[in-house]
């Protein structure tokens, strides 16, 4: 039972880190983007107005004191605004959940990785490889916009404010399918790095004691 408790913290904790630190590092590569997207001929706009809208974007969609977008020269809709905010919501839901799950991380270190129990979660951290590997496939066989569709209808069931029209919610001009392409490699390899990580450390570890860990 407490292995099963301890399994479920670290899939939510590796899944909820590996999601901040994506978005977290949107700020870093987006300047990049605008070079290799093209996004100033997509939107007609400097590279820093682009940067500035999108830091106004990013900023709304991360901070919880934050409950006004309006970016300057790129407005909403209404349907555009109700994404956005349905997007800040999972946003503040997945760092609640890493923050939760944090405490259960910092023990797992303490009282399995460093005492060499690991391997007791061999089969954890393989599975946790595997079933991004899995999903990619499908992604890759049934082509990335059909994948980022389907994605969009399970996150957001019964919900089609996410299909932007840029006659009036012209930010997606700067933000092309091509630009979530690559926030879902940089994931996938984040986390699989993690993962594999994990899973190639608890290969090197013994374990003699079978007390529940």
């Amino acid at each position: 039972m407490l292995k099963s408790l301890k399994s479920i913290n670290q899939f939510f904790f590796i899944l909820s880190a590996t999601i901040l630190l994506t978005i977290g590092l949107a700020w870093v590569l987006y300047p990049m983007e605008i070079h290799w997207l093209e996004i100033q001929s997509r939107t007609g706009f400097s590279a820093s107005v682009i940067m500035k809208n999108f830091n106004v974007l990013m900023n709304y969609l991360t901070n919880p004191f934050q409950w006004v977008l309006k970016m300057p020269q790129f407005p909403s809709s209404k349907n555009g605004l109700h994404h956005f905010e349905a997007v800040k919501y999972l946003f503040h839901l997945v760092t609640v959940v890493f923050l939760v799950t944090l405490p259960g991380f910092i023990q797992f270190m303490r009282t399995v990785v460093k005492k060499g129990y690991l391997t007791l979660y061999r089969s954890l951290f393989f599975w946790m490889m595997v079933l991004p590997v899995v999903i990619a496939v499908v992604a890759v066989m049934i082509g990335f916009d059909q994948f980022f569709t389907l994605f969009h209808q399970v996150l957001f069931a019964g919900d089609n404010t996410w299909l932007f029209d840029p006659r009036v919610d012209s930010i997606i001009l700067a933000l092309p399918e091509d630009y979530f392409m690559h926030a879902f490699l940089i994931f996938f390899v984040l986390y699989e790095g993690i993962c594999a990580s994990f899973y190639l450390f608890s290969r090197r570890k013994k374990w003699t004691n079978t007390t529940d860990y």
